[in-house]
C-alpha cells in the first residue's frame, strides 16, 4: 500500500500540474479503481485536491515530505533573539494537512507553560500559527483540508468554516497577521506571522503568552521582522547585505525599544 501511494504521489511532482483519474492511473501503472480508492483516501487526509477538471498536490502537503534542516537552521538565531525581545514563548512551525507541525521551540525562563512542543502537532484552525499560514490558501484549498464540524479544543475555537473564512480575510487584511485569544489553550494566547518561501512552502511564526491576546498586540513588529527576515534568508527575496544589513543592525536595539510602544493598529 505504501509503495502504491508513492508511485500516486511521484506521478504529481512529475507533472507539476492537475491530473485526471486515468492520467494518474497511467502514469503509476496502477489499476484504475486502485487509484481511484487511494486518491480518495489522500484527499480525505488533505494531501491532495480534488478540483472539477482532476487531482492536484495540496500546496499544504509538500513540507511534510521535504528537509526542513535548513529552515530551522535559517530560523534558529532569529527564534532566540524575539524570545530575546520580547520574553514570551516563540514557536517555528509548518503547515502540513490540516495541522500545525513544529519545528522548533524556545521558552527559556518565561515562565508560561505552553503544551505544544517540537514534534507536536495541533488543529491549524485552533491557533494563531496555524490561521496565519491558512490564510496564505485559497479558500477552495482551505475548505478541501477541512470536514465540518470543525473540532474544538476550548470553548473559545472557531467551529464551522464560514467563521473561518472571515477570521482568515481579517489575517489577510492585516497583511498576514494572525491571533488567538484561548482558542487553543485555555489562559494562553498566541500572535502570529506567516514566512513565505520562493519554494511554496507553508511556515510561520508565533509567539505565546497569558490571556488576553490585546496584551500581545504591541509585540507585532518584532515578529512580522522576524518573519521578514527569515523569508529574506530562504529566498523569498534578496537579503539585505554589506552596508545594509549593518544598518539593520544598529537601528535593530533602537526599534526593540520604540516598537514597544507602540500599538499594532499604530504602525499597521
Amino acid at each position: 500500500m505504501v509503495a502504491r501511494v508513492a508511485l500516486i504521489l511521484g506521478a504529481f511532482e512529475q507533472a507539476g500540474k492537475v491530473l485526471r483519474l486515468d492520467q494518474v492511473a497511467t502514469r503509476a501503472g496502477l489499476p484504475r479503481s486502485s487509484v481511484h480508492r487511494i486518491l480518495t483516501q489522500l484527499h480525505d487526509a488533505g494531501l491532495l485536491l480534488h478540483r472539477p477538471d482532476g487531482y492536484c498536490l495540496a500546496a499544504s502537503s509538500l513540507p511534510a515530505a521535504g528537509d526542513h534542516s535548513a529552515l530551522r537552521g535559517v530560523a534558529s538565531p532569529v527564534l532566540e533573539r524575539l524570545h530575546s525581545d520580547t520574553s514570551l514563548v516563540v514557536h517555528l512551525g509548518v503547515l502540513v494537512g490540516a495541522e500545525v507541525v513544529y519545528l522548533d521551540k524556545v521558552s527559556g525562563s518565561s515562565g508560561v507553560t505552553v503544551p505544544a512542543g517540537v514534534g507536536g502537532r495541533t488543529p491549524a484552525h485552533a491557533s494563531a500559527l496555524g490561521k496565519a499560514m491558512l490564510a496564505m490558501l485559497a479558500a477552495e484549498d482551505v475548505d478541501s483540508l477541512h470536514s465540518a464540524p470543525l473540532r474544538k479544543s476550548t470553548p473559545a475555537t472557531i467551529a464551522d468554516l464560514p467563521t473561518l473564512h472571515q477570521e482568515l480575510a481579517r489575517i489577510r487584511s492585516r497583511h498576514g497577521l494572525a491571533y488567538d485569544d484561548q482558542e487553543l489553550t485555555v489562559g494562553l494566547a498566541s500572535i502570529a506571522a506567516p514566512i513565505r518561501s520562493s519554494d511554496g512552502g507553508l511556515a510561520g511564526l508565533s509567539l505565546t503568552g497569558a490571556a488576553p491576546a490585546q496584551r500581545l498586540k504591541r509585540m507585532a513588529p518584532f515578529l512580522t521582522r522576524a518573519a521578514r527576515g527569515i523569508s529574506e534568508r530562504i529566498g523569498a527575496s534578496t537579503p539585505a547585505t554589506g552596508h545594509q544589513a549593518d544598518l539593520a543592525a544598529v537601528t535593530d536595539d533602537m526599534l526593540s525599544r520604540v516598537l514597544r510602544t507602540l500599538s499594532s493598529d499604530d504602525w499597521v
